[in-house]
């Protein structure tokens, strides 16, 4: 008797034991990361697409079927924002035998920095040549959220010549 008794309190340990939530419960650490700038950080651009505006001198981005080229911007404090850059990178002439071009010295490309969907009426400008060092004019004020910011570039550039045109512009935080 005191044998099946013990061996039924055994079995009821045990079994409380096998049951218990404690045993089977289980955790797990969940990692958190942030690149915080000191006022703001850029997210990886899209390019924007150019084409040639009939009837005018120009290749732009503003022209039906071009596209802005856009970045994310996160900021934790209000910030400006301009563009302190724009050049020429490279051009793929259309026609394989043709010359290649390694700058287009007489173009003037012209910027301008907004913030997509925005009644904010600040702007960065930039106007200079396709070498770069030109003047940038003006800052876009940035509010401390996430933000889209639109980047429209038009270059006089004449009549274009048949190919792949790529340019580049610079946005910097300014202190």
């Amino acid at each position: 008797m005191i044998s099946r008794l013990v061996v039924t309190s055994g079995l009821v340990v045990a079994g409380a034991v096998a049951f218990s939530p404690n045993v089977l419960a289980q955790s797990v650490d969940v990692p958190f990361e942030g690149n915080i700038g000191e006022r703001c950080s850029f997210a990886t651009p899209v390019p924007g697409t150019l084409v040639y505006e009939p009837g005018q001198p120009f290749i732009t981005s503003d022209a039906p079927g071009g596209i802005s080229g856009t970045v994310e911007v996160s900021c934790n404090t209000t910030a400006d924002l301009e563009i302190t850059d724009a050049r020429f990178v490279s051009f793929t002439p259309a026609d394989p035998n043709a010359p290649p071009i390694t700058s287009f010295p007489s173009q003037q490309l012209d910027a301008i920095a907004t913030v997509a969907g925005s009644f904010n009426p600040s702007t960065a400008t930039y106007s200079g040549p396709s070498e770069g060092g030109g003047l940038p004019g003006g800052s876009l004020v940035l509010d401390p959220t996430n933000q889209t910011v639109e980047v429209d570039l038009a270059i006089d550039s004449g009549v274009p010549l048949a190919g792949i045109y790529q340019y580049t512009v610079t946005l910097t935080i300014v202190p």
